[in-house]
């Protein structure tokens, strides 16, 4: 029963996952536009104190820890193909659609990007059995 309820487990953790980090870059690189429309001449660095730190969150912390937290929440454990494979999966295609969010208001993250997220968190939880 466990093993045919995995791709599901690792579908919703990835969900969250996603839902979670496509918030913390949206809201932060929001941030950081209305901080450079207030501040045009850039005598403040806060708007790229904001960029790196929304970069950091939202690109390389939040993914592995909420694909790990949610796994050992659900009831698996060592997950470690789908943390680190669904984080560098995360991390090449995020990073490569950064700049569409970075200077576009009220923009997202394309839907393959997302929905191809969802399929790899499906495609791992099981595939993590193997190497035990």
């Amino acid at each position: 029963m466990s093993r045919a309820v995995q791709p599901f487990k690792g579908a919703a953790v990835a969900v969250v996952a996603v839902l979670v980090c496509h918030l913390i870059l949206s809201a932060g690189y929001a941030a950081a536009r209305a901080q450079k429309r207030a501040d045009p001449d850039g005598g403040s660095w806060r708007s790229d104190e904001i960029h790196l730190v929304t970069f950091v969150l939202g690109i390389l912390l939040v993914m592995p820890l909420l694909l790990w937290a949610g796994m050992r929440i659900l009831g698996e454990r060592d997950n470690y193909l789908l943390i680190i494979l669904g984080s560098l999966f995360w991390l090449v295609g995020a990073g490569f659609n950064l700049s569409h969010l970075q200077y576009t208001p009220g923009a997202h993250l394309p839907v393959p990007l997302l929905a191809g997220m969802v399929a790899v968190g499906a495609l791992l939880a099981p595939a993590s059995r193997l190497f035990r």
